[in-house]
């Protein structure tokens, strides 16, 4: 998770949110990714996603089968389906939305998406829970909606 809250500080440095998240494959980090939405106008730019596209490409491969993603805030609903299709075993978040007073996907959780897909994601949370929120919450009025 430290090396999620790295990428979650730079890409807070270069003008963006601060997320940040690393894919680890057999205790290798094989991905790592920040969140480029202001900065390449892109909405789609969020760390998980670019942690995939980032892990695939050094992998020569699409399937992440048997990895570890790191995240340092619960992933929204379309980084949760892009780990969904690539085979990403497990999920590891810091902070959620609900302590950050985030209300923008209403009752959406991760586990909620989980249950909705019926995935076999494992899911650990809390880790490093109270850097991660403060890490999460820079930024000002995007976090709270």
């Amino acid at each position: 998770m430290g090396l999620a809250l790295a990428e979650a500080q730079a890409s807070y440095d270069a003008g963006d949110f601060a997320v940040g998240s690393v894919i680890v494959l057999e205790g290798e980090v094989v991905g790592r990714g920040r969140n480029w939405g202001a900065t390449h106008n892109d909405p789609l730019s969020h760390a998980e996603i670019d942690a995939i596209r980032d892990a695939c490409r050094q992998l020569g491969k699409s399937s992440l089968a048997g990895a570890t993603l790191y995240s340092v805030a619960e992933s929204w609903p379309m980084c949760l389906w892009a780990i969904h299709e690539s085979g990403i075993d497990r999920l590891v978040l810091g902070a959620r939305h609900k302590a950050l007073g985030m209300t923008r996907f209403g009752d959406y959780t991760v586990e909620g998406m989980i249950e909705f897909t019926k995935s076999n994601l494992e899911l650990v949370t809390g880790v490093r829970e109270a850097d991660c929120t403060v890490m999460r919450g820079k930024g000002g009025g995007y976090l709270i909606e």
